[in-house]
C-alpha cells in the first residue's frame, strides 16, 4: 500500500518548506494538516485492512493497531493544535533556564579549579556562551522555537527526499524482481556405481 506513503512523502515536503519560509506563523497550520493527514492515513490503513481480513485472509493486527495509532494521533494533532503549540514554547522556555544554570555552575567550577590547577579558556568561555544562549532562550523562547522550526523544515525536507529516493528504489526493486520462482518436484534415488 503506497498511497500513505507518498502522501506522508508529499506532507512531508510541504510541511518542510512552509517551516522554512515562516515557522511561527505555519506552525499552529502545520499541526491542523498534520491531524488530518494521519486522520486520512489511519482511515486508509483501517479499511484496507480490514477488507483484506474479509476477503479471506487473516485480520493483521500491527496493521489494526498501526491504523489505531494513526487515527489517535490524528485526531490529538486536529484538535489540540493550539495546546500543542503552547507547549512546544514552554518547553523551550525551561530548556534556556536549564541552559542557564548548567552554564553557571560549569563557570563555577572551572573558576574554581583555576585557582587550584591550570584550567583551560575554553571551558570558560563555553561556559559564557552555554549561559547567554540559555538566558536568550529563556527571554525569547518564541524567537527560540522560530530557529528550531527552521531547522526542523530543512531536516524535513530532507527527510521527504530521502523518502522519495526510497521509494524510487523500492518501486525498481519490485518491477525487476523475479515474478515467481518454478518450483520442480523431482524425487531422488540412489544411483549404485
Amino acid at each position: 500500500l503506497l498511497l500513505p506513503t507518498i502522501l506522508m512523502i508529499i506532507f512531508e515536503a510541504a510541511i518542510g518548506t512552509l517551516l522554512l519560509i515562516d515557522g511561527k506563523k505555519f506552525t499552529q497550520i502545520v499541526f491542523v494538516i498534520f491531524g488530518v493527514l494521519l486522520l486520512i492515513c489511519g482511515v486508509i490503513t483501517l479499511i484496507s485492512t480490514l477488507l483484506a481480513s474479509r476477503k479471506g485472509g487473516t485480520l493483521s493486527v500491527p496493521r489494526l493497531i498501526l491504523s489505531i495509532i494513526l487515527l489517535a494521533v490524528g485526531g490529538f494533532f486536529s484538535a489540540a493544535s493550539g495546546s500543542v503549540l503552547s507547549v512546544v514554547s514552554t518547553v523551550t522556555l525551561v530548556i534556556g533556564i536549564i541552559m542557564t544554570f548548567n552554564g553557571m555552575l560549569k563557570l563555577v567550577d572551572y573558576l574554581s579549579f583555576r585557582k587550584v590547577s591550570e584550567v583551560k579558556w575554553i571551558g570558560i568561555i563555553a561556559s559564557v556562551v552555554t549561559i547567554i544562549l540559555g538566558i536568550v532562550v529563556a527571554f525569547n523562547p518564541f524567537g527560540a522555537t522560530e530557529a528550531i522550526w527552521k531547522i526542523l523544515g530543512i531536516l524535513i525536507i530532507v527527510s521527504a527526499a530521502l523518502d522519495i529516493i526510497s521509494l524510487i528504489t523500492f518501486a525498481f526493486a519490485l518491477k525487476h524482481m523475479p515474478k515467481q520462482a518454478t518450483v520442480i518436484e523431482a524425487e531422488f534415488k540412489d544411483v549404485e556405481k
